[in-house]
């Protein structure tokens, strides 16, 4: 998934003709340059360095786009870009050395694990950012402001969130008599029929990112809560939480097998493409890979935007976020290329084959980039009216990301699963997210 590369763009060697010729297809390469003379950046950019670190998309044709498009935006400004990939679960670990050293990218990259809270005393202030792309694109979905904001002060931009559906097995449904899953009941027993015949499912139960937003969706859509609406107010310790607990426990039992304990994020795409799996509940990443890997399974894969629980209809989105250090040696370069991206996010959905989702209202007019021209993505459309992000119903609080990157929550799955009563997970759950929570406020 990752290949740690790095992309450097000098202006004065590579012409933006020859590089779209060697790097993206046709029409691709068209839109490319047609994005690069529709906005004119700030001269006193030209003649600087950016250096960039982001993650390894999970959809490789991106990164192809995406790092063209650094190349030819530098081209176009006279700003050498040095982009940096490394794997998402790796960047947390840079992060707090570059912290460490006051040294480091210029521009950086929150997916998964997001630490706007835990750094935003050493992030610049991009409200002049957010607030301008915000007027011209319509407006960011609520929900954006818990990934980027603390105290209302925008200390990262939204780039796009990763939308984890269903994805189920037409043909091995149809065995058993069912078809497209509508509850996690279905889910459930779906799992447990063709668990029998070979064909089991699986969630992870370790401390990767799928497992923060997997079991949080079953919690939301059982009607549990972290923190009321505000986010100063832990509400997980409830009968709706209790009930979840209880109910992932029936879902491993009956529809799983140990080796989910061990999984990592891309576990349940390789399960899919196996052709064993009944069904997972991953990022289209996994469609995608199957497509390529697998086009027999391929062919009966489709895709549920999220089944509903006793509680609702709530699917747990992955936002993904820039921010900047303020030990910066170019606040301004970084500053243009998140707009300059911002505007072209339709561009930037297309290459990523509909994984990334926006977080600018205006950019979900129909049809939708890619989603909207295949038939079995196209009703992801409408996924921001069922996306909840961590800590829902509150903001992402700094203490929320806290609990996030300490999985709290997919351990608690983990002991009832296990075999641990309910009621003694639920007193080292609680226990441990008050812990968070009362450190925040004393500080």
């Amino acid at each position: 998934m990752s290949d740690g590369r790095a992309i450097e763009t000098n202006p004065t060697r590579v012409s933006r003709r020859s590089l779209l010729k060697g790097a993206v297809a046709g029409a691709a390469g068209g839109h490319l340059l047609t994005m690069l003379d529709a906005r004119q950046a700030p001269a006193q950019i030209k003649g600087t360095s950016l250096r960039m670190l982001v993650w390894s998309h999970y959809v490789p044709a991106y990164d192809v786009w995406f790092d063209t498009f650094c190349k030819l935006w530098g081209d176009k400004t006279g700003v050498k870009v040095r982009v940096d990939h490394i794997p998402h679960l790796e960047l947390p670990a840079r992060y707090a050395a570059e912290f460490a050293a006051g040294a480091g990218h210029d521009l950086i990259y929150f997916v998964g694990q997001i630490l706007t809270g835990q750094y935003y005393r050493n992030l610049i202030d991009l409200s002049d950012v957010a607030d301008g792309l915000g007027k011209k694109h319509g407006g960011w979905l609520e929900s954006s402001k818990g990934a980027c904001q603390v105290g209302g002060t925008w200390y990262a931009v939204p780039d796009f969130f990763i939308s984890i559906p269903v994805l189920w097995r037409k043909d091995l449904f149809a065995s058993i008599g069912m078809g497209e899953p509508k509850t996690w009941d279905d889910l459930r027993k779906a799992g447990g029929q063709l668990k029998a015949k070979g064909h089991p499912t699986g969630m992870q139960f370790s401390h990767c990112n799928d497992a923060n937003h997997n079991w949080r969706a079953l919690m939301y859509c059982f009607g549990a809560k972290e923190t009321d609406p505000s986010g100063q107010n832990i509400a997980i310790d409830s009968k709706e939480m209790r009930e979840s607990l209880k109910f992932g426990k029936a879902l491993y039992d009956e529809g799983m097998t140990p080796e989910v304990f061990s999984w990592d994020d891309a576990s349940d795409n390789r399960f899919l493409a196996s052709g064993v799996a009944s069904w997972i509940h991953d990022a289209i990443s996994a469609f995608h890979s199957t497509r390529i890997t697998n086009p027999k399974v391929f062919e009966q894969t489709f895709v549920v935007p999220e089944v509903a629980g006793p509680g609702g209809t709530w699917n747990v989105g992955e936002p993904n976020v820039w921010a900047i250090w303020k030990f910066s040696k170019n606040v301004a370069a970084a500053k243009e290329f998140i707009t300059h991206l911002a505007d072209n996010q339709k561009e930037a959905m297309e290459a990523s084959l509909g994984y990334n989702m926006p977080f600018l209202r205006g950019q979900y007019a129909k049809p939708m980039p890619y989603l909207g021209k295949d038939p079995k993505l196209s009703k992801l459309q409408d996924q921001e009216k069922i996306t909840a992000f961590l800590g829902y119903p509150g903001p992402m609080t700094p203490p929320a990301q806290e609990v996030v990157t300490t999985f709290i929550i997919p351990d608690m799955f983990t002991k009832v699963a296990r075999g641990a009563s309910i009621e003694d997970t639920m007193k080292w759950g609680v226990g441990e997210i008050r812990r968070i929570y009362a450190k925040h406020k004393a500080s």
